[in-house]
């Protein structure tokens, strides 16, 4: 998938449900900052702010 498909999944707004775990999510996250690309930079954002906060 390039970076102007993920944009694309990034801006459709369709029905939320949970995909991953938190801890899935927690994971994917340095994955994703690691990719270098601004699509990869802006999904490792949206999930991290919606973690719950940490204990």
């Amino acid at each position: 998938m390039d970076e102007a498909q993920i944009w694309e999944q990034l801006e459709h707004r369709g029905e939320r449900e949970p995909l991953i775990t938190p801890g899935e999510a927690r994971a994917a996250i340095p994955l994703l900052r690691r990719e270098g690309s601004d699509a990869a930079a802006e999904l490792a954002a949206r999930l991290a702010r919606r973690l719950p906060a940490e204990q």
